[in-house]
């Protein structure tokens, strides 16, 4: 089963994305940092890595980078842009991940809002745990869309966002059975990151307006609990040794 975003809608999405490093302000970069040890001796695979913006905060950890996502300048572009700016560069895969297959294991495997574009999320997920060493991590985050305050602002100015997820990949317990089916050790799930409202679609400046509009009333949103205003969902899982 193929995704349920079309390759067509990821091309209009990431044509005019600039390569730069997610900002050190970055809740996702913060959570990386805050994780994972600088280190030369160990790689990391990130898949759906187009841009790339996460994959080179492991390069300023010190890991050898490779990626694989269907964008066309995957293979070509992006790993030319990671490795001038002094990373070390592994192996990049322009394909379909669904298509993928590969022997060679990695320390750290990766996806940063990628499962849940899925309908069958959690084999995409068992694979993730395929492709990781014993004794490696595995990292993914997934937006918080099934908040109440994140839905309804979605529904009422972004429904077709909606669309594009799979909202039992939504899941905190989903996940965690996922990883605890395939025998693999995880961190407590949690909710990360500020209040933030941001059209993905649309780049009018009416939707700018209501953008700022939005995020204004941010310090009133965030008096809410956490899982509602928090803007993702992120997970750390080792794999045992026991697990092939």
């Amino acid at each position: 089963m193929g995704s349920i975003v079309s390759s067509k809608y990821w091309d209009n999405h990431w044509r005019k994305e600039d390569f730069s490093i997610a900002s050190k302000l970055h809740p996702i970069r913060q959570w990386i940092e805050s994780e994972i040890l600088p280190t030369t001796e160990f790689d990391v695979f990130e898949i759906g890595c187009y841009p790339g913006k996460f994959l080179a905060v492991f390069g300023e950890l010190g890991y050898t980078l490779n990626g694989i996502d269907s964008f066309p300048k995957t293979n070509l572009a992006m790993p030319r842009w990671l490795k001038d700016e002094g990373y070390k560069i592994g192996k990049f895969y322009q394909s379909d991940f669904l298509n993928f297959s590969s022997k060679r294991q990695y320390n750290i495997v990766c996806s940063f809002g990628f499962i849940e574009h899925f309908k069958n999320w959690d084999e995409v997920l068992t694979q993730h745990i395929k492709l990781t060493k014993e004794g490696g991590c595995i990292m993914i985050d997934v937006p918080n869309l099934k908040s109440s305050l994140y839905y309804f602002l979605y529904k009422i100015f972004e429904p077709e966002v909606l669309k594009n997820h799979d909202f039992s990949a939504l899941d905190k317990v989903a996940i965690e059975k996922v990883f605890k089916n395939n025998g693999c050790i995880i961190k407590p799930v949690k909710y990360l990151g500020h209040f933030y409202f941001r059209f993905v679609t649309k780049q009018s400046q009416t939707s700018l307006i209501i953008e700022k509009c939005i995020n204004f009333f941010k310090p009133f949103f965030e008096l809410l609990p956490k899982s509602v205003y928090e803007r993702y969902i992120v997970v750390l899982a080792i794999k045992t040794p026991s697990n092939h």
